[in-house]
């Protein structure tokens, strides 16, 4: 199961964006219950996925494709429906994920660099749009983007596991101290 975390915790990142929403939220109170909701409508979803995905293709299956899911929704069909590719909506579907995770996430980034330096947004909107072509360009082939999804999962699990748990431990020992 450790083994396991490694590998999906890039599915699951982006919940912090909820933690950068509740500053512009009317009724920050109810942020809790927002964001609860907010992580749990995904997560089921995730867990329903993968048990179909390994229910309808087995765990040896799963692991030898590269987009089980797809390949699930290739092999469903219903005879007689007007619409019968299946993928396609799911493609769709994922094409807009991809886009609103994208614009919240560079929209968050150049937040994040505008504030420190006491500036305006603008500019960190224009700088960001070169550094993500470059790192857009890196990866060459499939390998390469699926290494490069590795990294960003490793990373993402130092800073939000790691990390936090350092930067308590360094809190409770200042607060000992004081």
């Amino acid at each position: 199961m450790v083994k396991g975390i490694k590998s999906t915790v890039l599915a699951f990142l982006g919940f912090e964006i909820m933690l950068l929403l509740v500053a512009f939220m009317k009724q920050p109170g109810k942020a809790v219950k927002v964001v609860l909701v907010g992580v749990s409508i995904p997560m089921i979803f995730y867990v329903i996925t993968v048990v179909m995905v390994i229910g309808a293709l087995s765990v040896d299956g799963m692991v030898t494709r590269t987009w089980p899911t797809l390949e699930l929704m290739r092999s469903f069909e219903i005879p007689g429906l007007v619409f019968e590719r299946f993928e396609s909506l799911l493609v769709v579907i994922w094409i807009m994920q991809i886009f609103t995770t994208f614009t919240i996430t560079y929209y968050a980034a150049a937040l994040g660099l505008s504030q420190p330096f006491k500036r305006s947004i603008h500019p960190f909107i224009y700088g960001l749009i070169p550094l993500i072509y470059i790192i857009a360009m890196i990866s060459k082939t499939t390998n390469d983007l699926f290494e490069f999804g590795d990294i960003i999962g490793n990373v993402a699990l130092f800073l939000f596991a790691v990390l936090p748990l350092i930067l308590l431990l360094l809190s409770r020992l200042k607060i000992g101290k004081a």
